[in-house]
């Protein structure tokens, strides 16, 4: 007896393995009770800059025949924290319901990942989606930005046409770019670290040479928008010139250049000549006229002019 024990023990347990991989098969072959699952990945509830559908993850799915639901919401432990999204009878349909990223006691939960569990209440069963939701309720923080250069000229000659914002951020998101206090748009890609490039101007119109204020800002992909930083002065200049008066007392004259161009023109008491170098010009030594007098200087680079008085003192 003692040895048909060990025997009778091995046969029950292949019995019971059996019966459990039979019924595991059938419930494989078995259709689902749901199809057709659409749900949202991301969401934000406490999003300010979002539509009203954003601060909700829908959840839609259709019954292939009429049902008993009820439609939780379980963390990634398994634990449900939001009871009866959805419930009561429903027809073979599609169905669609909406879960504000709250718990039981109407608290928003914690950033995570979440999912959605639907309880077949007649079959005492539960259908758990596979698809994951991901809160987030955290605005990126914008860590750094540098800017430059803080003078350029958008002449479309490739040399400082542009301005670049330079930004790392907490994750990946957009950064948006602020001119004067105006939204000027958000960049193409969300990452955490990259740039955004402003090239002088407002509804395809290049603006007038002077200062302009620049501000990032950032939003992730759930629309959580964060503050803009500090504005940042850059300026418009494509050619200017020290000084509005100059007094010469000698033979030659040395003028002090901004500008980005490596050609420079420059017209002086009825002479004139050209500069040009393999870099931007930054000097001109001018003849000083032989009489004294006043004079109108006139620098030209790329199509734009800076003028100036020359006072000459003998």
């Amino acid at each position: 007896m003692k040895r048909l024990a060990p025997t009778v023990l091995v046969v029950c347990l292949l019995a019971a393995t059996a019966t459990a991989f039979a019924v595991s098969e059938r419930l494989k072959l078995e259709e689902s009770p749901v199809i057709n699952v659409d749900i949202d990945h991301l969401v934000s509830p406490v999003c300010t800059s979002c539509g009203p559908n954003a601060h909700e993850a829908r959840i839609g799915f259709r019954l292939r025949r009429e049902q008993n639901i009820r439609l939780d919401i379980a963390d990634s432990g398994g634990n449900v924290i939001r009871q009866g999204v959805g419930s009561g009878v429903f027809p073979a349909s599609f169905q669609q319901f909406a879960w504000d990223g709250r718990d039981d006691s109407g608290r928003v939960v914690a950033d995570g990942l979440y999912k959605a569990e639907l309880r077949l209440v007649d079959e005492d069963r539960t259908f758990e989606f596979p698809d994951e939701i991901r809160v987030d309720a955290t605005p990126p923080v914008i860590e750094d930005v540098s800017v430059r250069p803080q003078a350029f000229s958008p002449d479309g000659d490739g040399r400082a046409d542009h301005v670049d914002l330079r930004y790392r951020l907490s994750e990946p998101a957009y950064a948006i770019l602020y001119v004067g206090g105006r939204l000027k748009g958000p960049s193409y890609r969300h990452q955490p670290t990259g740039k955004i490039q402003w090239y002088g101007r407002r509804g395809g119109v290049v603006l007038s040479p002077g200062e302009h204020r620049l501000a990032l800002a950032a939003q992730d992909p759930a629309g959580n928008l964060t503050p803009s930083t500090r504005e940042f002065t850059v300026r418009i200049r494509y050619v200017q010139l020290s000084q509005r008066r100059y007094v010469a007392r000698g033979r030659r004259l040395r003028v002090r250049v901004s500008t980005d161009a490596t050609t420079v023109r420059w017209r002086l008491a009825g002479s004139g000549g050209t500069v040009t170098g393999r870099r931007a010009v930054r000097t001109l030594m001018l003849p000083v006229p032989p009489r004294a007098g006043r004079y109108r200087l006139a620098v030209t680079a790329n199509g734009h002019r800076a003028r100036a008085t020359v006072v000459v003192r003998r």
